[in-house]
C-alpha cells in the first residue's frame, strides 16, 4: 500500500526526478507515474509546475552554498573551498538551472562567496579587492561547469599532425608529445584556478608584507583586459 499523498512527497518526488533526469526531462505527467497517481492529484496538492518548481528550489535553496575548507595556507584553502563549490555545482545542475531561469543563482551561491571572500580577507586583500578575487574564482567555476555541460554534445576536435613534429631546441619533447594530445579539461582547470589563485595572493601583500593597497592592484580597473571585453560585447572591432 502506497503512502498517502502530501505536498511533502510530492515535493521529495520532484527533486528526485530532476536529479535524476534534470529540468528538461522533467514533466507532471512523468511525476505522477513515479508517484503512481494521476496528474491532477498533483495540482490539487501543490499547485501547477511552476509552483511545484518554486516549492523544491525553495526547499534546497541552501544546498548550492554549502561549501567545505581545508588546509592552513591562504592558497590551500582557497583551492579547496572552490574545489567543493565545483564539485557540489556539479552535483545539483539541475538547481543551477532552475536557480538560474529565477534570477536568483547569486543569492543561493551567497555563502560560498562569503567563504571564498573571507579566506582571501585573511590571506591580506581589502576593499573591493577581495570581491574582485572572489568573483573571478567563481567565475572560473562557473564557466568551467557550463562549458562542461554543453562540450557534451560537441563534435571530438582533432589536434593537428604538425605538433607531434615539433619538437627541438624551443620545445622539449615532452611538451610537444603534450600538445598533441586532446587537452584534459579537469586537469587544464586546475591549472588555471591554481594560477588565478596564486597571482590573486602574489598581489595581496608587497614585500614586506604590509601593503596598504592591494585592492588597487588587484581591481581590475581600466585597460587593455576590459577594452577587449568591451569590444566583445559590443561587437565591434577596435
Amino acid at each position: 500500500m502506497r503512502d498517502p499523498l502530501t505536498p511533502d512527497r510530492v515535493i521529495d518526488a520532484a527533486r528526485s526526478l530532476l536529479e535524476r533526469d534534470g529540468v528538461r526531462e522533467f514533466s507532471m505527467r512523468r511525476l505522477a507515474a513515479d508517484l503512481g497517481v494521476a496528474p491532477t492529484a498533483i495540482y490539487w496538492h501543490v499547485g501547477n509546475r511552476d509552483q511545484l518548481i518554486d516549492a523544491v528550489v525553495d526547499q534546497t535553496s541552501d544546498v548550492l552554498g554549502q561549501v567545505s575548507t581545508v588546509g592552513r595556507a591562504p592558497m590551500d584553502r582557497v583551492l579547496s573551498t572552490a574545489s567543493s563549490l565545483l564539485a557540489n555545482i556539479n552535483q545539483h545542475l539541475w538547481l543551477v538551472e532552475l536557480a538560474h531561469q529565477r534570477g536568483i543563482l547569486l543569492a543561493l551561491l551567497g555563502p560560498a562567496r562569503r567563504s571564498i571572500a573571507a579566506e582571501f580577507a585573511a590571506a591580506g586583500l581589502r576593499g573591493p579587492g577581495i570581491a574582485d578575487a572572489t568573483n573571478a574564482v567563481v567565475q572560473l567555476v562557473g564557466d568551467h561547469v557550463t562549458v562542461g555541460y554543453f562540450a557534451r554534445t560537441w563534435r571530438a576536435q582533432a589536434v593537428g599532425d604538425d605538433l607531434q613534429d615539433c619538437a627541438g631546441p624551443a620545445l622539449e619533447e615532452a611538451a610537444a608529445a603534450a600538445l598533441s594530445r586532446i587537452p584534459d579539461r579537469d586537469r587544464t582547470f586546475a591549472v588555471m584556478l591554481r594560477a588565478l589563485v596564486a597571482g590573486l595572493l602574489a598581489d595581496s601583500s608587497g614585500p614586506d608584507g604590509t601593503d596598504d593597497q592591494p585592492a588597487a592592484r588587484i581591481s581590475a580597473g581600466a585597460g587593455p583586459i576590459l577594452d577587449a571585453v568591451d569590444v566583445s560585447r559590443s561587437g565591434s572591432k577596435p
